[in-house]
């Protein structure tokens, strides 16, 4: 049985990752809705309905295979019975994100050695959701990169430096989150491609992008990509993006084929989850991207197709990627693993070619583990006393 300090770092950090993947603000609304959800009976909560959270317009689809489709316009298809929508009520009763992870945090003991650094993540918990905080960020960027010397090599080395700075220890450590690094990245990656092209386009669009009035960061992002476009710079721009969505795609195979430590299935999924969380501002980086693109002036037919495309396999990615980091924050315990893994067993002896099919589904549809929990859940013997120890 783990500690109650290596338990409450196990959950600070499922719920950091939730809290700082998108915005605090996204990720407040995912854990409340999740809550919400899991307050209706065990009979409502089976695939197969559809759903409306109560004060909203959209409607849920949940498919038996766990799969759901957000559909915004409340509109259903002919023969489903409007009878048949199960509301979700509001409930306001479950603490915020914010409030769990300040809850933690208070715990340190006062004398203890980690106790100023524990105060002081509470205040940039705290600050984090604020305006200011966003403004602050993009104007110290902006004149960072006006003292950087007008050479192609010195600002694409400084962008480099400072996105990975950004997307690996700043995000991780919840000083960041996930649109303050995909807005710095849609810059890195544009600059980058359009010094490829021609050396002098690229410092002169860096230059504007250090002079102008922006809010955050992801709004300096999305107007890079505007400025680019109007100067006829819309290749830069696409290779930028199709790069973004490349290297994100890439750290999530990372992520599931990674190395992980034999007899600890509770860190498999901290490290796991952890490369999880950087591979979000990348994608969400390019969804954007391809959406403002989206509407850009002058756009041919063609390029709209493709840009909707580019735009919807992101999003479909970045779901996966908020679906696993929501039930890393709801499943500290591991308690709906050992679920599944019950589950799994079950059809076993009854039909192993069921149970594989379960197995693939909980790990592909709702979970979205890491392959190799593949073995934990149809229950090798070794794994399964482990991650009975674990927890």
């Amino acid at each position: 049985m783990p500690s109650a300090a290596v338990e409450n770092a196990r959950r600070y950090n499922a719920y950091l990752r939730l809290y700082v993947a998108w915005t605090p603000e996204h990720a407040e609304a995912a854990w409340r809705d999740a809550h919400r959800f899991e307050n209706l009976p065990d009979e409502q909560k089976q695939p197969g309905h559809w759903y409306r959270y109560e004060g909203s317009d959209g409607l849920i689809e949940v498919q038996p295979d766990h799969s759901g489709e957000w559909h915004g316009d409340g509109e259903l298809p002919e023969g489903v019975d409007p009878a048949s929508v199960i509301e979700i009520p509001a409930d306001d009763s479950r603490p915020t994100l914010l409030h769990e992870l300040v809850a933690i945090l208070k715990q340190v003991p006062a004398a203890a050695q980690n106790d100023a650094q524990a105060a002081e993540l509470i205040e940039i918990l705290k600050d984090l959701a604020t305006p200011e905080r966003a403004a602050r960020l993009v104007k110290n960027f902006q004149k960072t990169l006006r003292t950087v010397p007008a050479v192609v090599e010195e600002q694409l080395r400084f962008l480099h430096q400072a996105s990975q700075q950004m997307a690996g220890r700043e995000l991780l450590a919840g000083k960041v989150c996930g649109y303050d690094v995909a807005g710095l990245l849609i810059v890195a990656a544009i600059a980058e491609a359009a010094a490829a092209r021609d050396g002098q386009a690229c410092s002169a669009v860096l230059a504007k992008a250090a002079a102008m009035e922006v809010s955050a960061l992801a709004e300096l992002g999305a107007r890079v990509i505007q400025d680019c476009w109007w100067r006829k710079m819309g290749d830069s721009v696409t290779a930028g993006l199709d790069s973004l969505r490349s290297q994100g795609e890439k750290i999530i195979k990372s992520a599931q084929e990674g190395l992980y430590p034999e007899g600890h299935p509770e860190l498999v999924l901290d490290i796991y989850y952890g490369g999880l969380l950087q591979a979000v501002p990348y994608l969400l980086a390019a969804e954007e991207g391809y959406h403002k693109l989206k509407h850009a002036p002058n756009l041919a037919g063609d390029d709209l197709d493709t840009f909707t495309h580019k735009a919807e396999t992101a999003e479909e990615k970045l779901v996966r990627m908020r679906t696993a980091l929501l039930y890393s924050a709801q499943d500290v315990d591991l308690s709906r693993l050992r679920a599944k893994q019950a589950e799994v067993r079950a059809l076993l002896n009854a039909d192993r070619k069921k149970a594989e099919g379960l197995a693939h589904e909980i790990i592909d549809l709702e979970f979205f583990y890491p392959p190799t929990f593949r073995s934990v859940l149809l229950g090798d013997p070794q794994t399964a006393r482990e991650t009975a120890g674990a927890t």
